[in-house]
């Protein structure tokens, strides 16, 4: 386990020794089940997870590799980003239960992670919905482990707000229907969406749905069902729209199975019984492929604003300081319009126009912006229209 440590430190300080970055220290734990009673590979695993955690708070892609044969997961990778490189890393505490190693990795990486892509550096305001069951019958598999909805939404959305580049809004109680088009938003969606980013702020809705979490038996010979624990499938669904555009971002299912040995035992969704137990740690894995997922889509996302005030030689949008707008900025002018077909039907329309407006004035919450060229002036800019940073 030294010489594996030793041997990955040596590998990242040579492999990124040439680059001069300003970087700092990140620490994260990391698990990961003992399978076959091979410690040796569970610690491997953990060290690799904690250094995929320490990454995600220092804004790092992360890529799932999955080696998948007829339908089996054979093999999982997690390969960090050299957006966000690791410069060195240190085990500093490791415990062993005999079902699963946890470790505590101490991580240094390059603090510029968001140099990689311009809109890196702009904080992304997301509103998350709470996961919900997709029908009566994904509800009713849920018994013996009651609120795991709540629990998958509180697993998941925390691991997103790790991210340094989007702030995570409180869960949203409410049941989001959304009903995609084979050609695009519909009006009532885009609607639905255009009502979220008033009332939030928001730029990018997170819907997720559990799909299934029911129990099979080993058959149905008494005599095996002793020897053999049954198993419990986990399935469910993300969804990520962008607010503005209507533009579905992400629309990924995750869906794995494990044994399931806690049925007729008193435990919680947040135990450790439950969190070592192969279905926990199961549902944890699925879990992480989810969050880096969503963080890698949305990190590198340009930030757009709605304009809230039109004055004579400015206007101000709903983006300030707090999401690291700065002075010097500039965005690109859409607007946006209501239109009818002969059909009578209504749909959402966004114009792109040349108008380029530059920040001169920044506060917590909000912006002023000018136009840079006399050409373009405020005279058709209306209330509601959109600005996204200029690439």
């Amino acid at each position: 386990m030294k010489a594996y440590v030793k041997a990955l430190g040596i590998a990242l300080a040579l492999a990124l020794s040439s680059q001069a970055a300003f970087a700092g220290w990140y620490t994260a734990h990391g698990s990961a089940p003992i399978i076959d009673n091979d410690v040796a590979t569970a610690r491997r695993n953990a060290i690799d997870d904690a250094l995929r955690n320490a990454s995600l708070q220092a804004g790092a892609d992360v890529s799932i590799e999955q080696v998948i044969e007829n339908g089996t997961l054979l093999d999982d990778k997690l390969r960090v980003s050299s957006r966000s490189p690791i410069r060195r890393m240190t085990v500093i505490e490791e415990q062993e239960n005999g079902k699963v190693v946890t470790v505590l990795v101490k991580a240094l990486i390059n603090d510029d992670a968001g140099a990689d892509c311009y809109a890196g550096n702009i904080k992304k305001t997301i509103l998350p919905f709470v996961f919900r069951y997709q029908d009566p019958e994904a509800s009713l598999s849920s018994a013996g482990i009651e609120e795991f909805d709540k629990y998958l939404t509180e697993l998941v959305y925390s691991g997103v707000a790790q991210s340094p580049a989007l702030t995570v809004l409180p869960a949203d109680n409410q049941r989001l229907l959304i009903h995609q088009g084979s050609s695009g938003p519909d009006y009532n969606l885009q609607r639905t969406l255009d009502s979220i980013s008033r009332r939030t702020q928001a730029q990018f809705i997170i819907v997720g749905n559990i799909n299934s979490l029911a129990k099979s038996d080993v058959g149905n010979n008494k005599f095996t069902q002793m020897f053999y624990n049954p198993t419990r499938t986990i399935r469910f669904n993300v969804q990520v729209y962008d607010v503005y555009t209507g533009k579905q971002l992400i629309a990924k299912n995750y869906q794995g199975d494990a044994e399931w040995t806690l049925a007729n035992q008193n435990f919680t969704l947040r135990s450790d019984k439950f969190g070592t137990s192969d279905y926990g740690q199961r549902v944890a894995q699925l879990a992480k492929y989810a969050i880096a997922d969503i963080v890698s889509k949305l990190r590198c996302q340009f930030p757009t604003a709605r304009v809230v005030q039109i004055n004579d030689t400015t206007i101000r949008i709903n983006l300030g300081a707090n999401a690291n707008i700065k002075k010097g900025m500039k965005f690109n002018l859409i607007h946006r319009s209501d239109y009818q077909d002969r059909h009578n039907m209504t749909y959402f329309q966004n114009n792109e126009t040349d108008g380029v407006y530059e920040v001169i004035n920044v506060s917590p919450t909000a912006s002023t912006l000018k136009a840079v060229d006399i050409n373009h002036q405020l005279i058709n800019v209306m209330l509601d229209d959109i600005v996204t940073l200029q690439q």
